[in-house]
């Protein structure tokens, strides 16, 4: 690689304490009709962020490549806490970027698909998420829906989500398809399937890396 950057990660949303409690807000968890998934037929988003994002970071670390995980093991911390720790570092330690793993909900529950978010306008950021938009879709092809916004050239939709638009550096937010369809959540139960998308991960780091 061209550079020496460090990889700020961010796993969305809390998790499983010591007491075994989920300690995240209601809508960041759905309960299955069928299936077991993380408890009792209930998914937590919270703990699919943090078992994907810590595969990252197993990886980036396996690649030499510097990274912080901005997210607590299991406590929600503010997302001013978590954007500001990672700025912190990327002014005092190394420059970077950041990546807010997630997994998504819709009123309708029927929704599903892959999404990558951005802020506003042509940044950095849209150049990682192009990347990485292609990366997921070459290790993971049709296995999963793809859900882009073409308006403006790119696939990426954008927004202004905290964590793209207070970052110091450039930040993509992904949405790891929907965890109340229970397509979709049978997926990321998956564990190929998690691979792959860690796996796109470390590719998109490596690559945008090189091109810097």
């Amino acid at each position: 690689m061209k550079v020496d950057y460090c990889v700020f990660l961010d796993a969305g949303h809390g998790g499983i304490d010591g007491d075994g409690k989920y300690v995240t807000a209601p809508s960041k968890q759905f309960k299955h009709d069928k299936g077991v998934f993380h408890k009792d037929g209930w998914f937590y988003e919270g703990v699919f962020n943090r078992t994907l994002t810590n595969r990252v970071a197993q990886k980036l670390d396996q690649l030499g490549i510097s990274n912080i995980i901005v997210s607590h093991e299991y406590l929600d911390s503010s997302l001013q806490y978590r954007v500001d720790m990672a700025n912190w570092y990327y002014r005092n330690y190394k420059k970077g970027i950041y990546i807010s793993n997630h997994s998504n909900a819709s009123s309708s529950h029927l929704a599903k698909g892959f999404e990558i978010y951005t802020s506003k306008g042509k940044t950095k950021s849209d150049e990682i998420a192009d990347i990485h938009w292609n990366n997921v879709k070459e290790l993971l092809g049709d296995r999963i829906r793809y859900r882009s916004d073409r308006s403006d050239g790119d696939h990426d939709r954008e927004a202004s989500f905290f964590v793209l638009t207070k970052t110091a550096m450039p930040a993509i937010l992904i949405e790891h398809l929907f965890f109340d369809n229970f397509d979709d959540a049978s997926l990321l139960m998956d564990d190929e399937i998690v691979e792959r998308f860690a796996e796109a991960q470390a590719r998109t780091v490596i690559q945008y890396l090189n091109t810097i």
